[in-house]
């Protein structure tokens, strides 16, 4: 019997207070009590109370406290790479459990590399289901591929297919590369250009690393034509520079804002494109909220695609 007694002790799970450790969770995430609290619903003294109570049980330091502010110590890093996927999982269960055939419900955090992207998307989804939460994050491509790894987004829109084996990516769609002139340039009102049409012309680049930079650049060096680069500039000023007569801006379709002093030309013998990705954790792709999205994604990845209409005077 005391034999039976000590294997069965052997087997006996470890324990932790859940409570304590999802505490600990959202502050690592957050890196605020205040903001846990507020994720939480709890008050700010018993978030405190129970992530010390957490550090005391096991004699550890989870958090350290400077004039930077809150940080996470290295044992605290360590244990926060542990409950990322344990809260997940978490998620997973409760979004299994509330599920009553295809009805689903809970939240969705989506992120992407731009509002152009994604609200076709959102729009689609919120309809099919409305009782699911929705939250778009906004930000470059590197941060939004970061936030889905660390599982802080559950899906995400982003500019190039990702290559890593943790993310399931899925292309959604081609955009042309438009040019913008201002109304009173030469080239407005033709609708369409040749790409040679701009050798020599002042040219409003977006900055380094920008997707559609890259897609352009590499059609005017195989084609040989050499522009004026004069300004480089983010995405929203673009189309302000072009505006204001500064030179000649490029933006993928998606982006492009009409505006009675813009021109919108297409590029006709040689256009190129910027092309759009959904991505989510391969671990997460059975998740019913994220399979929905990303499903319903892939049917629209399938239509065919519509052709903007670019008025050949004002916009």
């Amino acid at each position: 019997m005391t034999q039976d007694k000590t294997k069965a002790q052997g087997r006996a799970l470890p324990y932790v207070n859940f409570n304590q450790l999802r505490s600990f969770h959202a502050v690592a995430q957050e890196l605020s009590f205040t903001r846990a609290a507020g994720v939480l619903n709890i008050g700010q003294s018993t978030l405190t109370v129970q992530v010390r109570n957490l550090e005391e049980r096991y004699g550890v330091e989870l958090f350290l406290r400077s004039s930077r502010g809150l940080q996470l110590s290295c044992t605290g890093q360590a244990l926060y790479e542990i409950t990322i996927p344990l809260f997940d999982l978490e998620a997973q269960a409760v979004n299994l459990l509330r599920a009553n055939g295809d009805a689903i419900e809970g939240t969705l955090r989506i992120g992407t590399v731009g509002p152009f992207y994604v609200m076709k998307l959102v729009g689609q989804f919120q309809a099919r289901y409305p009782n699911v939460q929705v939250s778009i994050d906004s930000a470059n491509s590197e941060t939004v591929v970061r936030k889905i790894i660390d599982a802080k987004t559950d899906v995400a829109i982003t500019g190039s297919p990702i290559d890593d084996p943790r993310v399931y990516s899925s292309k959604l769609r081609a955009h042309e590369i438009l040019v913008l002139v201002n109304r009173h340039h030469a080239l407005a009102g033709t609708g369409a250009i040749l790409l040679a049409a701009l050798q020599d012309q002042p040219m409003i680049m977006r900055e380094r690393g920008s997707m559609t930079r890259t897609a352009f650049e590499a059609a005017l060096i195989e084609h040989g034509v050499r522009p004026r680069v004069v300004m480089e500039v983010s995405r929203d000023t673009v189309h302000e520079a072009v505006i204001e007569g500064l030179g000649i801006g490029v933006v993928s379709e998606p982006e492009f804002q009409p505006h009675e002093d813009l021109c919108a030309l297409r590029i006709a013998d040689f256009p190129s494109f910027t092309y759009s990705y959904v991505i989510c954790l391969e671990s997460r792709r059975q998740s019913k909220p994220i399979a929905r999205f990303t499903e319903l994604a892939a049917a629209i990845a399938r239509e065919p695609v519509a052709t903007a209409l670019i008025d050949k005077g004002k916009n």
